[in-house]
């Protein structure tokens, strides 16, 4: 099986990735670091998860409910070091924090890999709930005071999560265009044609697996960065997998702008819904208000929606057929 071409060069595909960034980097400082474009980098932590997330749930298929527990682990890899006094380089904890999240998810990938459908969302969102309880309630993991992280250059911090965003967006652009990548969609459409051809099934589930929690475990490492303190609440609760999956379900699964677009739409939307309701959780309602209107009008995903218009619009248009005199013509056309 070969990979398939892409569309785009790689040196044009490194331009966009270039001139994205430094639109960023003179943004920040031209608007006097102002909130909107911090918030960028907030969102960016979201974009980054979320395209972790869509690599097992989009290009595979199984959907999971527990991607807080990668980025968790990503944040606390990063914190608990910090928190215990130990002098170890900053960019170090970060590797290590996308690293182990990836190592847990091979352990893990037996058991829960061998149920899919609903019973693996269920056993996702189970190993989530274990996580945040065993965080939350253990003192030796500063349970719900959290860690502060000093020392870090802000300014540093989120030209770096900016950067690792682009890359990693490049990075599943050119991962669902590989072998492995037509596998993981073959695995998602055709399992059983997959199988005959040779695709072994689990590796193949748990390959998606590893890669996605690496990715979000990366997320969470530099998510704590820019936090600069971690605790449970933040890094482990359900809400943050939820954040997670809803913004790649908007955006488009299966598709690399896909959770670009959702994972900045909905963390916006959930945004403008607190300041508009200031009472706590009434966000909620307005928010879930505008998710349904989205997903009943755009039930694929914003993005492939998009594709989907500018494809229609761009088609030549039908000839008309040529009828007689004596045929009758409808009264209207719908």
């Amino acid at each position: 099986m070969t990979g398939r071409k892409s569309g785009l060069k790689t040196w044009q595909i490194m331009l966009i990735g270039i001139i994205t960034l430094a639109l960023y980097v003179l943004y920040y400082f031209a608007s006097g670091k102002t909130y909107n474009s911090t918030f960028l980098v907030y969102i960016c932590s979201f974009i980054m998860a979320g395209e972790g997330w869509n690599v097992l749930g989009g290009y595979v298929g199984e959907i999971s409910f527990g991607q807080a527990v990668f980025f968790g682990i990503g944040s606390y890899v990063v914190a608990l070091p910090v928190g215990y006094g130990f002098n170890i380089p900053l960019w170090l904890l970060i590797i290590l924090g996308a690293v182990i999240s990836g190592l847990f998810a091979w352990l893990i990938s037996y058991p829960l890999l061998r149920v899919k459908g609903f019973p693996f969302l269920i056993g996702t969102f189970g190993l989530g709930i274990i996580f945040y309880s065993v965080f939350k309630n253990n003192k030796a993991l500063f349970s719900n005071k959290g860690v502060f992280i000093r020392g870090v250059n802000s300014d540093i911090a989120y030209i770096v999560i900016i950067a690792v965003t682009i890359l990693m967006t490049i990075f599943v652009y050119y991962l669902a265009n590989s072998d492995l990548g037509l596998s993981f969609q073959a695995v998602r459409d055709m399992p059983e044609a997959a199988e005959m051809i040779g695709i072994n099934i689990y590796k193949t589930k748990a390959k998606a697996l590893v890669i996605g929690a690496t990715m979000t475990g990366l997320a969470g490492a530099l998510y704590a960065l820019y936090s600069a303190h971690i605790t449970p609440n933040v890094t482990f609760d359900a809400a943050i997998s939820n954040d997670i999956l809803l913004g790649s379900y908007i955006g488009g699964c299966g598709t690399v702008i896909g959770p670009v677009i959702g994972g900045a739409l909905f963390i916006w939307m959930q945004e403008w819904a607190r300041s508009v309701i200031t009472i706590t959780g009434g966000h909620n309602l307005l928010l879930g208000i505008m998710l349904i209107v989205v997903m009943m009008t755009m039930r694929e995903g914003v993005w492939p929606t998009i594709l989907k218009l500018f494809k229609k619009k761009n088609q030549p248009a039908k000839p008309e057929n040529k009828k007689g005199p004596d045929l009758k013509q409808p009264d209207s056309e719908v």
